[in-house]
């Protein structure tokens, strides 16, 4: 008697292979949204950080030169200051002047703009206020940069110093008016403090009185 042996194979069909790739697919995606999520609010916690540092690293400097330190305008990382007076209001962060981060969080420079009167070595801004030797700037004086809540909205800040700006993950190519104004090279910046129609910058800035409060505190200010 003869036995017969059946061969059967077995394994996934393209439906099923399909199905499961599907799922793969779903679970993936489920998962990597909101760690995408997470990475970005850790990347702008981390760039808020940078930008308070450099702002304390700005007033140490004040504290110690009687002046704040004029922008980085060549890349080198040190602030330009030919004759005693910034060559340019805006540019970069000074990180090798103060000893700070060179970038953010997505490995980019930090804009910084500075009303130069603050910045020279001319003692005081011309104000009523008898100037003091050695200083740059005196009770009485304000900045000329504002700050808005958007690019034509309420003033969240007036008579600012020094600004200093994140671009965020997009950089400075949006298309976001409001970021347009971050990158325009004037004294009118916008900080919405929320991802909202692609803007996801990040300003900080140095409040005046906060400034002169710590000059009169280390009696550098009468």
């Amino acid at each position: 008697m003869k036995l017969h042996q059946t061969n059967q194979q077995t394994g996934f069909t393209i439906v099923e292979i399909a199905i499961v790739l599907l799922i793969f697919g779903l679970i993936v995606g489920g998962i990597m949204g909101p760690l995408q999520i997470q990475l970005d609010n850790m990347d702008r916690r981390e760039t808020v950080q940078t930008i308070e540092t450099t702002k304390e690293a700005v007033i140490g400097f004040a504290l110690r030169n009687g002046r704040v330190p004029c922008p980085d305008t060549t890349g080198d990382g040190q602030e330009n200051n030919p004759g005693g007076n910034c060559s340019s209001a805006g540019g970069s962060v000074p990180w090798v002047t103060l000893g700070v981060n060179s970038v953010d969080a997505w490995k980019q420079p930090l804009t910084y703009r500075v009303d130069t009167r603050f910045a020279d070595n001319t003692d005081g801004t011309g104000c009523p206020d008898a100037n003091v030797p050695g200083i740059s700037f005196e009770m009485c004086s304000t900045g000329n940069i504002t700050i808005r809540a958007t690019s034509a909205g309420a003033l969240v800040a007036a008579n600012v110093p020094v600004v200093i700006v994140s671009h965020g993950d997009n950089w400075v190519a949006a298309g976001d008016v409001n970021e347009q104004e971050n990158s325009d090279n004037d004294a009118s910046f916008v900080d919405k403090n929320h991802i909202n129609q692609g803007y996801d910058d990040l300003v900080g800035w140095i409040n005046i009185n906060n400034l002169i409060g710590k000059m009169v505190a280390a009696n550098k200010l009468p």
